[in-house]
């Protein structure tokens, strides 16, 4: 009787947890934002609809302009603890679609399966301020990340990002150089817990390397390959995959 009565309460409870589950994704979330009214957001939220189950936003930043994002979360997930989601984002000027899991007790955070398309106006926005323009898409295909937010550490990285190639211009003293540069192809890994970014051309001649340490560090290394394709005079002394100049900044 006791084991039954066990049984019972953890049937019970189990029960009561997933009521409680399904009433909150299935709670409307136009009614749920009114409610939190959250201030001091970095973009401005122009209409929400759905549910947290499945749900849109559509949000504005200077930036990126008008971006929709709309989402579907896995039931069974929320219960193990885990958010499980399938999402798609979509703006005049981006687009993508992927999957999102976030380990709320293992601390994973999941990408999955990622394809994204970036214009070149979008990209030139940030770069404007260093007097840097250039032409040509970027797409992110099928790209796989997980990083772990408590010790920090890129547990497994896999994808491609393609940058199309096309006229590019950069400070040079006072004027501006224009130069026409091939098709650059970055490959993703992860090794003892650093995400690395290998920049090739499409032929496979490296150009740069990236890497975020789980340090909270990032460094970009640029290779003298690079600047020969810039058509920029360098000591002859040096071989193509000599790095040239290495930056490096305190990400997180």
């Amino acid at each position: 009787m006791a084991n039954e009565a066990k049984k019972s309460r953890k049937l019970l409870y189990v029960s009561v947890l997933a009521y409680f589950v399904f009433l909150v994704a299935m709670f409307p979330i136009n009614i749920a934002y009114q409610l939190v009214n959250p201030k001091g957001l970095p973009v401005q939220v122009m209409a929400v609809s759905g549910t947290l189950w499945d749900g849109e936003v559509v949000i504005k930043h200077s930036m990126t302009g008008q971006v929709r994002l709309n989402w579907q979360l896995s039931p069974l997930g929320l219960l193990l603890g885990q958010v499980n989601s399938q999402f798609e984002v979509k703006g005049a000027q981006l687009e993508g679609k992927g999957g999102l899991s976030v380990g709320l007790i293992s601390g994973d955070l999941e990408l999955s399966h990622v394809s994204a398309y970036i214009n070149s106006a979008l990209i030139n926005k940030p770069l404007r301020s260093q007097r840097v323009t250039m032409t040509g898409d970027v797409e992110l295909n099928d790209s796989t990340i997980v990083f772990n937010w408590k010790d920090k550490k890129t547990a497994m990285a896999q994808g491609r990002l393609v940058w199309m190639g096309g006229e590019v211009s950069y400070p040079k003293g006072r004027k501006s150089k224009n130069a026409d540069l091939p098709m650059l192809v970055v490959d993703l890994s992860a090794d003892k817990g650093e995400l690395l970014a290998q920049v090739n051309t499409e032929d496979g001649l490296a150009v740069a390397q990236a890497n975020l340490k789980t340090d909270g560090w990032g460094s970009v290394a640029v290779q003298k390959r690079m600047v020969d394709l810039l058509g920029e005079p360098w000591s002859n002394k040096a071989s193509p995959d000599s790095t040239i100049f290495e930056l490096s900044e305190k990400l997180f």
